[in-house]
């Protein structure tokens, strides 16, 4: 059986090299849409394979009086993970934006 990661990064995969393709500088809105689809879409898939994880991991919480401490960390270290993950996709589609808008300019002058 094929891990959720491995097809989101399939799929994405996928999405990127067919964004590619659609993001044409006379229709600059449908490019910017088909970005923030993408973008949103692996927001969300690596949302959900951080969120099993941090699942499982408070599965590994000792039981009795350590439990609630021992979750409290685990949450406290998988959302400080998953902010940085979230700013790096967020980073990933701002820069195709950018380098979209200028190949744009830089092909109407």
């Amino acid at each position: 059986m094929r891990s959720p990661v491995w097809v989101v990064w399939a799929v994405l995969a996928w999405s990127i090299g067919w964004t590619q393709l659609e993001m044409d500088c006379a229709r600059p809105q449908q490019a910017r849409s088909v970005v923030g689809r993408l973008m949103l879409s692996e927001i969300e898939g690596a949302e959900d394979t951080n969120r099993a994880a941090m699942w499982e991991a408070f599965g590994r919480c000792p039981g009795g009086s350590g439990a609630a401490a021992c979750r409290r960390r685990e949450q406290q270290r998988f959302e400080a993970h998953w902010e940085r993950q979230k700013r790096a996709i967020e980073d990933k589609y701002r820069k195709m934006l950018s380098e979209f808008e200028e190949r744009c300019q830089a092909s109407a002058a």
